[in-house]
């Protein structure tokens, strides 16, 4: 990648940012709440017409069971191929009152601390940053002439969700997309210190729903509840589901009793701990976070208004082994909730009831090694053995795990391109998360790296999400995002 391509790209991102920004307002404006089901076909439908927009020889619709996705393809006739995973679907917008700026507005405004940002549910996560990318791709054939890569799209707009059709419109498209050499999906990865985050790797997880009722179990009330006084003489659903929780772990939760669930784990190697050492020395020079307290920077701690002061088996006192334990360890048995009969006033649920139904919806994240479909075999013959045949188990979401080479050629291109831009690329060996994007390094044994790139934005849980379009001198705005997905595609190419 020379000077003079990048210089060229940087001049026609600028004389092309007022599209580029109508661009991304566009799909902010179009709503995408997978949740709801709410535009999830309107945004499939635009985001085929930009894939139309920015030259794909091939761009079109694929029909599912639920959500519409989208597969493109751009032949630039080059050596090297890249598939890009694509999400769609947006969180909900909540509370519409704590929303200054309509959530559906894309609306473009100036602040204070970063110049023009475009406000709307889906700006930085990621249908924002997404089109950022796809205004790389157009900017990058109009400067140089040519896209150095070819481009395989495979999209959807059921992330949020779990991902219940992805695998299938994979399947679909797999020979195609066994000619790729890399899975590259860049968005606005810059924190807001400046830094870029991203992960070597991911768990595999398991996302399913426990359900039970008195007309499946064949014991309780059936079709609805009845008054609280006759649990004297009738068998609660609700008991039943606590009872069938009961038996998945021991110790809180830290021990967990599927039979075979261990079977698959390995311990971590004397090699893996070691890159987890380097990993947290690396970490300890790059904040100003005492070492003794790093973990705090564990992923997901931050998430949310909670506070966490202390770990499972006190993990905090030795601060390596807790990395250790979040990447490696097997027992990540989460509940996400639990939903049956009155749930407290404003809820539109009665009190002194006894329900007819319940559920329990969990998460299962298991560290590299661990075959999904297997732990889900192992969890349906576990509740029939324990006897509960009747305990339906709804699984929405099913990902493996993946592992990228630190120094396969896409990495050593990232690497390159932000410390070019003079900034800290931190990928982390693993990620706690359960993704759909890393079945193309299990599957088609290529490298992996998502959501890095220049850029910032913030709010994406809550009211006012933004994308930072001007930027500052410690985060880049919408040209600095765009330019450094192209250097990157052209780094990668020349590697």
């Amino acid at each position: 990648m020379s000077t003079h391509d990048s210089k060229q790209l940087r001049e026609q991102i600028e004389s092309d940012l007022d599209d580029h920004i109508e661009r991304i307002q566009r799909a902010i404006r179009q709503p995408s709440v997978s949740v709801d089901g709410n535009g999830l076909r309107g945004i499939a439908e635009l985001a085929r017409d930009y894939l139309e927009e920015i030259g794909c020889d091939e761009a079109e619709l694929i029909e599912t069971d639920g959500a519409p996705g989208v597969w493109g393809y751009y032949d630039a006739g080059a050596e090297k191929t890249i598939v890009n995973y694509g999400m769609l679907d947006t969180r909900p917008v909540g509370d519409e009152d704590e929303w200054t700026h309509d959530p559906f507005g894309g609306e473009l405004a100036q602040t204070e601390a970063y110049g023009r940002v475009i406000y709307g549910r889906g700006a930085i996560k990621v249908k924002g940053a997404f089109v950022a990318w796809l205004n790389a791709l157009e900017a990058t054939k109009r400067a140089l002439g040519e896209l150095p890569v070819n481009v395989m799209f495979l999209l959807e707009a059921e992330e949020i969700n779990g991902s219940p059709h992805y695998y299938e419109m994979l399947d679909r498209y797999a020979d195609r997309i066994r000619n790729a050499d890399a899975c590259l999906c860049p968005l606005a990865g810059q924190s807001e210190d400046g830094n870029v985050t991203g992960s070597l790797g991911y768990k595999s997880a398991l996302y399913f729903t426990l359900q039970v009722s008195g007309d499946r179990w064949g014991r309780g009330p059936v079709g609805g509840d009845v008054h609280a006084m006759s649990n004297a003489t009738v068998d609660s659903p609700a008991w039943r589901l606590v009872d069938a929780l009961s038996s998945l772990t021991d110790e809180n939760g830290t021990q967990i009793e599927i039979d075979g669930f261990y079977d698959q784990y390995e311990p971590p190697t004397e090699d893996e701990r070691e890159e987890v050492r380097a990993f947290v020395d690396r970490l300890d020079t790059r904040t100003e976070t005492p070492r003794d307290e790093l973990w705090q920077h564990l992923p997901g701690l931050s998430l949310g208004g909670g506070e966490v002061t202390r770990l499972k088996a006190d993990l905090q006192d030795d601060v390596v082994e807790a990395f250790v334990q979040h990447f490696y360890g097997p027992e990540s048995f989460n509940i996400q909730g639990i939903n049956t009969g009155f749930l407290g006033s404003g809820t539109g649920t009665k009190p002194f009831i006894l329900p007819g139904e319940g559920h329990a919806t969990l998460d299962l994240r298991m560290p590299r090694g661990f075959d999904p479909d297997i732990v889900h075999r192992q969890l349906r013959e576990h509740l029939d053995n324990q006897g509960f045949e009747d305990v339906d188990v709804d699984v929405f979401g099913k990902h493996t795990w993946c592992k990228t080479d630190p120094d396969s050629d896409l990495v050593v291109a990232a690497r390159e391109v932000f410390e070019d831009h003079g900034t800290d690329l931190t990928l982390w060996p693993f990620s706690a998360a359960g993704i759909p994007w890393a079945v193309f390094g299990t599957r088609f044994d290529i490298p992996v790296l998502y959501g890095i790139g220049l850029g910032y934005g913030a709010n994406s849980d809550g009211a006012d999400e933004f994308i930072v379009v001007d930027g500052t001198d410690t985060v880049g705005g919408l040209v600095d995002c765009e330019l450094s997905h192209a250097e990157l595609l052209l780094a990668y190419a020349d590697r």
